[in-house]
């Protein structure tokens, strides 16, 4: 079973052909979605198959956190949600660009409490074989790690921010896989050389650590396998949307990882899985199936 906690909001997302300041634009296409790196991580998980999901976060009791609670169950993740009155879903407006799928976003989330763990949280989390956190409640992230590395458990991080604390995370971590920014946030002395970051996160404990590179592909090394190797990213002619690109990765190299997938051919099979994502509109009609990503693997490298 693949736990996940962090933030979950819903996306209300607009395809634009234009973005100017102080004028106005027809969308070509509208939708919402569920988002968080680490619910859209979790809905990659069950597409790709054979893993049960559970999301823990904290919502507000709005008919938005109905949505989501929803929309995660028809896509195999189940959620246990702690619902806070008085106080909103977290939510994003996303702007995707129509000529190359690049996203604007605009967070808003309240002062949504932190996570109560609740002694059934706790035999969840015991039961866990993969948990995966984005960090944003520090002190609910190391209870879950902790606990779940108690009971042999693996842990998966998604820096994508690097904040004061994070870095308590970073010996309780199986893997963690950086964003550019978050590589750069949590080792300033080596912001701009990836190698040097994912060594540095080696150093610190972790087993596999990777710092991604948008369409450029992925910096990774192991603890076995010290020596850092760029995974060139797979080009695709038809990229229409990028939104929670990133968080699909992370959804398809858990999978991977938790299904026996050693990590270098983990994040190839993750990037295959993105670059079918981004080909489509949307977290959820643009995931692909392990079989599609197979398949893909197969045609692009036979």
């Amino acid at each position: 079973m693949v736990v996940g906690f962090g933030l979950i909001n819903k996306d209300f997302v607009a395809v634009v052909p234009t973005w100017e300041r102080d004028t106005k634009v027809r969308a070509t296409h509208y939708f919402e979605q569920v988002g968080g790196p680490v619910p859209v991580a979790l809905t990659a998980v069950a597409k790709l198959g054979g893993l049960a999901c559970v999301h823990l976060g904290v919502v507000g009791d709005d008919r938005d956190a109905d949505d989501l609670a929803r929309s995660l169950d028809e896509q195999g993740v189940s959620s246990d949600f702690q619902r806070t009155p008085g106080v909103a879903t977290s939510r994003s407006l996303v702007l995707l660009d129509a000529h190359d799928g690049s996203r604007t976003l605009a967070n808003y989330a309240e002062e949504l409490p932190l996570m109560t763990f609740t002694p059934a949280h706790d035999e969840l989390l015991s039961q866990a074989s993969l948990l995966h956190l984005d960090g944003r409640d520090l002190g609910g992230a190391l209870h879950a790690a902790q606990l779940v590395k108690a009971a042999g458990g693996h842990v998966s991080f998604d820096l994508g921010t690097m904040r004061p604390g994070r870095e308590a995370l970073f010996p309780l971590c199986d893997i963690i896989l950086a964003s550019k920014g978050g590589g750069a946030g949590a080792f300033p002395e080596h912001a701009n050389n990836p190698a040097a970051q994912v060594r540095s996160f080696l150093a610190a404990g972790v087993k596999v650590a990777g710092v991604t590179l948008a369409e450029k592909g992925v910096m990774i090394a192991t603890k076995e396998q010290p020596d850092p190797v760029f995974l060139p990213a797979f080009g695709v002619p038809n990229v229409l949307d990028t939104c929670g690109a990133g968080d699909v990765f992370h959804g398809a190299f858990c999978w991977a990882y938790a299904t026996g997938v050693l990590p270098h051919a983990a994040a190839d099979f993750a990037q295959a899985t993105v670059a079918l994502r981004i080909q489509n509109y949307g977290n959820r009609a643009g995931l692909p199936d392990r079989a599609t990503v197979e398949a893909f693997l197969k045609k692009v490298r036979p």
